[in-house]
């Protein structure tokens, strides 16, 4: 699953209650200048939702497990 994969599931599932989560994807995909950055950078704000908002991560789990084997997939390990 790549971001743009990630983002349309959470544009489904999170539009209207969560939507800046769907901004803040959007902002980390802007903001990355190559492929593997913002990968990353998309993979750490998903990961960090387990945190910052438990609700939306639930709402996503599957989804983001898929993205961050990914990840790990292209050899690329999310702290």
């Amino acid at each position: 699953m790549d971001y743009q994969s990630i983002l349309k599931i959470a544009e489904i599932k999170l539009n209207g209650e969560f939507d800046y989560i769907i901004r803040d994807i959007k902002k980390s995909i802007s903001a990355g200048s190559t492929g593997g950055e913002i990968i990353s950078m998309v993979g750490k704000y998903l990961k960090d939702l387990k945190i910052n908002n438990p609700q939306a991560y639930t709402l996503l789990e599957k989804d983001i497990q898929l993205y961050l084997r990914e990840c790990k997939r292209q050899g690329l390990d999310i702290l």
